[in-house]
């Protein structure tokens, strides 16, 4: 899932307009070794907690028009995190100054953090990964996204 937002973010960085990428995996986040950038303790969780320094926001070093927010410190309550309405903010706030929004949530077998961040984002791509995710527990996600509001983009299944 990583791996495929990751290219779309990159991709969309390449169309011209600037492209955010935020790494909402706060349970194995892995933002800060696809893109190179520092890990620092200063990112997502600091944002949301209410501790955030300048600079979380990260220029990719390889694609100028892609940005990166990283997941900072990994929290002890991360779907907690993602219900505090600074989370909403966050995203409205993005939404407003990036022409492209990709975020990366933890699986869906880590909880409800996906659903959630789904919730807020407004659209879901859901990713498979071939040979290991079964077709039940894609049908399953599938249709709990249906009972809240984000609208489904598409299933996609990745060999990554």
């Amino acid at each position: 899932k990583t791996y495929l937002a990751s290219n779309l973010a990159a991709a969309f960085s390449q169309l011209g307009g600037p492209t955010l990428f935020i790494d909402a995996d706060m349970r194995t986040p892995r933002s800060q070794d696809v893109f190179g950038i520092a890990n620092n303790r200063s990112g997502l969780t600091a944002m949301l907690s209410g501790r955030a320094e300048d600079g979380v926001v990260q220029r990719s070093s390889q694609l100028p028009s892609l940005f990166v927010l990283p997941v900072g410190a990994i929290p002890p309550n991360p779907l907690e995190l993602i219900q505090r309405p600074a989370f909403s903010l966050l995203i409205q706030e993005m939404v407003s100054k990036f022409d492209h929004v990709v975020v990366d949530t933890p699986a869906s077998t880590h909880g409800a953090d996906a659903r959630a961040i789904a919730a807020i984002c407004g659209a879901v791509l859901v990713v498979g990964r071939r040979g290991r995710t079964r077709m039940k527990s894609i049908n399953g996600l599938v249709a709990a996204l249906a009972k809240g509001p984000a609208k489904l983009s598409g299933v996609v299944m990745n060999e990554y």
